[in-house]
């Protein structure tokens, strides 16, 4: 089977552990990847520096640094000055990391701001990863103002701006109504720039919002009901290739060591992805029906037989 590099998003590998420690099981659990928060991101500034935080990445063979999200990056009375301050923050430890991509979320407020009054802000930002070397993606949620991954990848392509991607994860496009193939037809390959995978059932359970569902019933890829390998299929053909994220939010999950959590994680994502390689490739040969010899000694010397006479059916 091919090899994949998977990326271990912030709630995979969440815990009370010291950073770096969890960092270390990241990459012990065979991940090349992982994201980081903004709660990481400050505490490590106010701590250790972002220089001692990627000698520890590099020591753990992490290659792929996401950051974010960001939220409220679009020009608005509401925007904090914690959250101006988040942004400054994401920029320099995009540097200090050498980030590959900076997550920012739609505008998730009632009654929400128009897409295209977002526009400006969108390409501002854009300009602004790209000038320390990270690409800005958008990642879509059903209850926000870019509900699905169709009408994000529009939005990213209408802006134009050649650093801006979008974040396609399984469980928001699945529940904001996306098919493989209004996925397929919907979403243009130059804006899809991350992929998130995990798993869930038919339906949101009884009793859960669509954001408690995202934020506590995320299960392992392949441990549901989805078509990951479908998904997976599908993203592949408009382009995308790696790193493959991950993303388990359960109780269950919470509730394992995190060592063992992770490689759980990481296995489960391997098979999805095995399953989705292996489709469309022949079947293996049939295992034959009588026992085979296990060396040369079991053969028996080989005597040819006595050719005969073709008209007299004689030895020759």
């Amino acid at each position: 089977m091919q090899e994949h590099d998977l990326l271990a998003t912030s709630w995979t590998w969440a815990g009370s552990d010291p950073i770096d420690a969890r960092i270390r099981a990241v990459g012990a659990a065979g991940f090349a990847g992982l994201s980081l928060t903004l709660g990481d991101l400050h505490e490590v500034r106010a701590t250790i520096g972002f220089a001692e935080l990627r000698r520890v990445l590099d020591g753990a063979g992490i290659v792929w640094v996401q950051l974010g999200p960001l939220e409220r990056w679009w020009t608005c009375s509401a925007r904090t000055e914690e959250q101006e301050a988040d942004r400054g923050v994401v920029l320099e430890a995009g540097v200090m990391l050498g980030a590959w991509q900076v997550v920012v979320r739609a505008d998730t407020t009632l009654p929400g701001i128009s897409p295209a009054a977002m526009v400006d802000d969108w390409i501002d930002l854009a300009g602004q990863a790209a000038k320390v070397g990270a690409q800005l993606v958008l990642e879509p949620e059903p209850w926000s103002n870019l509900p699905t991954v169709e009408r994000a990848s529009r939005f990213v392509a209408a802006a134009g701006h050649p650093n801006g991607g979008l974040l396609l994860d399984a469980m928001h496009a699945l529940r904001g109504g996306s098919t493989l193939a209004s996925i397929r037809e919907g979403v243009a390959p130059m804006t899809l720039a991350a992929v998130e995978l995990s798993d869930g059932v038919l339906h949101t359970p009884a009793g859960m919002t669509l954001a408690e569902e995202s934020r506590e019933a995320r299960h392992l890829p392949g441990a549901g009901a989805w078509d990951l390998p479908g998904l997976i299929r599908t993203v592949r053909d408009l382009g995308y290739d790696e790193p493959w994220g991950v993303e388990v939010r359960t109780a269950a999950h919470r509730a394992m060591p995190l060592g063992d959590a992770l490689r759980t994680a990481a296995a489960a994502t391997r098979a999805v992805l095995d399953a989705a390689d292996a489709f469309g490739t022949p079947a293996a040969p049939a295992m034959p029906t009588t026992p085979a010899p296990t060396s040369a000694v079991d053969f028996e010397p080989h005597t040819p037989l006595p050719r005969r006479d073709a008209d007299t059916g004689t030895p020759a």
